[in-house]
């Protein structure tokens, strides 16, 4: 075998285990970014149902503070006309006694 085959010999040899590393390493990267897609689909599922809870308590704490806005504006009413009527009655105990 003369040094022109041996060379043709090593090359091919160099470049198939090239080729070898350079698929293994394609393998692993496939690999690793399926795994990271996965985990960014599940992180991006619990982010969703998140979002979904955040805002159906939003509308809920949005309903309360209308409901306790109404209860406080009539309770003030009732307080505001009892202490009318006490006035009142006072005024008539003093004039028919």
């Amino acid at each position: 075998m003369d040094l022109k085959e041996s060379l043709e010999r090593e090359i091919r040899q160099v470049k198939e285990s090239l080729e070898r590393e350079i698929h293994q390493v394609k393998t692993t990267l496939e690999q690793g970014f399926a795994q990271v897609n996965a985990r960014f689909d599940t992180q991006a599922a619990r982010l969703d149902r998140h979002a979904g809870m955040w805002q159906t308590g939003r509308r809920w704490s949005a309903r309360m503070d209308s409901w306790a806005e109404k209860v406080d504006g009539a309770l003030e009413a009732k307080d505001r006309e009892i202490a009318e009527l006490r006035e009142r009655l006072i005024k008539l105990e003093r004039r028919a006694g």
